[in-house]
């Protein structure tokens, strides 16, 4: 897998230029030096979860955009584009989001709501599945209780290969903190608290608002990389 520490490359949907144009303009400031490009023809901002997945240099999973939520708002579903650096981009019949899959090189954290978007999928199966798609471990976390969405991507990130960030459930709930974590560990990883501050308001289509949620951040980490199509690694984020 590619770990969002060698990717150099940013993807923006066309709407959040029409939405949320002063967020792209800082973008591009504090980004300076890092490429960014605008996928055209989205219909909702958030294009991480509607592309493909990167495994390596020149290889993408495009899963299938059909989560459970999506229902009643099919007007905001965009048809995943192959874009010019996509050299070799796989069709896959899962269900999932990118949203769901969180990666260092060896290793992929997914929450178990994607059980529940491939149910008739037999659960073995989809985890071997998986595995061989990314070549990694696949690790399955509870999804935040009453989180509608259940993507890993809110809930956990790694910062090296065996070191995680998750929020800080101390608060909001301990209890699902706790297991998150014994969970984590027996998986070999180290894991660290970042705060969480829990905005009560809903947002957009009645899904809960992120404000106060900082797991979910764009890394910038720039270095340089061998020339040309093998040596380009990208980041899809919304």
């Amino acid at each position: 897998m590619i770990p969002d520490w060698e990717t150099n490359h940013l993807f923006l949907s066309d709407r959040l230029e029409v939405e949320e144009p002063a967020l792209v303009t800082s973008l591009r400031s504090v980004l300076a030096g890092v490429p960014i490009d605008i996928i055209p023809g989205t219909k909702d901002i958030w294009c991480r979860d509607y592309m493909p997945v990167q495994v390596d240099d020149g290889t993408f999973l495009q899963f299938a955009y059909a989560s459970d939520y999506l229902r009643s708002y099919e007007h905001l579903v965009t048809t995943p584009c192959q874009l010019p650096f996509m050299h070799d981009c796989r069709q896959e019949s899962i269900v999932l989001d990118g949203g769901n899959v969180v990666a260092s090189r060896n290793k992929v954290i997914l929450t178990d709501k994607i059980y529940k978007e491939n149910p008739t999928v037999e659960r073995p199966w989809l985890r071997q599945r998986l595995e061989e798609l990314f070549q990694a471990e696949c690790i399955f976390i509870p999804k935040e209780p009453y989180d509608v969405i259940g993507h890993s991507d809110g809930v956990v990130r790694f910062v090296s290969e065996n070191r995680v960030l998750v929020n800080d459930y101390s608060t909001a709930d301990p209890g699902y903190g706790a297991r998150l974590r014994t969970l984590l560990e027996k998986k070999g990883l180290d894991v660290d608290t970042l705060p969480i501050f829990e905005e009560k308001a809903t947002g957009e289509h009645g899904v809960p608002s992120a404000v106060g949620n900082y797991i979910n951040f764009l890394r910038n980490i720039i270095f340089s990389l061998p020339s040309g199509p093998q040596g380009q690694k990208h980041a899809l984020e919304h």
